[in-house]
């Protein structure tokens, strides 16, 4: 499920944290949606927007505090030539109280607490906090 879209795109926002950005500009997909929403609804990111042109972009708005990026590591586990899944009942629960595991399942991108509770499991993608 990790594709180099989905790596590249990961790798951008750390990235864009680390800098200082107030924003961070990358190619779209569908999965890349998926994880700005999911950023958005645990407040890692203020807002995202897609743009319809022929380029497809994800405009992402970032967070700081006190000068301080909201998100400070991101550690990707699932490549394409090793996938790491994980049943609901043996998924991690992080470094920090704020991490989340951003977790593949069949009913689409979730964090680890989200897919614990429905008692789903799937490939471990990355952990963000």
């Amino acid at each position: 499920m990790l594709q180099s879209r989905t790596c590249d795109f990961l790798i951008r926002l750390k990235n864009s944290y680390a800098a200082g950005r107030p924003t961070m500009i990358a190619p779209s997909s569908n999965v890349c949606v998926a994880i700005a929403e999911l950023l958005q609804k645990h407040n890692l990111i203020e807002s995202y927007s897609t743009s319809e042109d022929p380029l497809k972009n994800i405009t992402l708005n970032l967070i700081y505090h006190d000068q301080r990026p909201q998100i400070s590591h991101i550690r990707l586990f699932s490549k394409p030539g090793r996938r790491l899944y994980h049943k609901s009942s043996s998924l991690p629960w992080g470094a920090s109280k704020n991490s989340i595991f951003i977790i593949s399942t069949s009913k689409g991108l979730m964090s680890q607490k989200q897919a614990h509770t429905q008692k789903i499991g799937g490939e471990l993608l990355a952990e963000i906090y």
